[in-house]
C-alpha cells in the first residue's frame, strides 16, 4: 500500500530540460526526497504499532517525477481502511491474541476471530493523515524548487 506526490512538468520546461537535464531534474529530484521523508516520518509517528513491523517497513522510493511512500505488508490497508465483518484464520490470530492476554491455544484466538467476524476492525489511519500533515512541508519544498529551478532557468537564458 503505497501513496503517491507526482510532479507534472509542462511541455516548454521538458523541452528546456531536454537540452539541460540538470536544469530540473536536481531541484525536482530533492523536492521528491524532502518531501517523501516528511511523509514517511509522519506515518511511522501514526502507525498503530504492536509488534513494530508496520511501523519499520514503511519507506520510500523516489523515480524521476514521482514518490511513493508505504509498505508491502499485505496487512496495512486493512489497518489503514478497517475491515468489514469476516472470519480471519485462528493460526493468525494465535500470535495476537497471545501478546494481548488471552487463553493460549485456539480458544483466545477464537474469541478474537468471533469479534473480528461481528464487527470487522476500525480502521486506524496512518499514511493519509501523515500526507495531509505534510502539506505545509510539501508546499515549502515545491517552492524552494521552482525558485531553483528559475535562477537556473534565468542563468541560462
Amino acid at each position: 500500500m503505497a501513496i503517491e506526490i507526482r510532479v507534472h512538468i509542462e511541455d516548454e520546461v521538458v523541452r528546456r530540460a531536454l537540452a539541460d537535464p540538470e536544469l530540473v531534474a536536481g531541484p525536482i529530484r530533492r523536492f521528491l526526497n524532502k518531501s517523501a521523508l516528511s511523509v514517511e516520518a509522519g506515518a511511522k509517528e501514526r502507525a498503530p504499532v504492536d509488534t513494530g513491523r508496520l511501523r519499520s517497513s514503511i519507506t520510500h522510493q523516489v523515480a524521476s517525477a514521482e514518490a511513493r511512500i508505504g509498505t508491502r505488508l499485505i496487512y496495512a490497508p486493512f489497518v489503514e481502511f478497517g475491515t468489514k465483518p469476516h472470519w480471519p484464520p485462528l493460526r493468525a490470530m494465535q500470535p495476537w491474541a497471545r501478546r494481548h492476554g488471552f487463553p493460549k491455544g485456539n480458544a483466545g484466538a477464537f474469541l478474537v476471530a468471533r469479534a473480528i467476524a461481528q464487527h470487522g476492525t476500525k480502521p486506524q489511519p496512518y499514511l493519509r493523515p501523515a500526507l495531509q500533515a505534510s502539506l505545509p512541508d510539501v508546499r515549502r519544498f515545491l517552492e524552494d524548487a521552482a525558485k531553483e529551478i528559475e535562477g537556473r532557468w534565468s542563468r541560462h537564458g
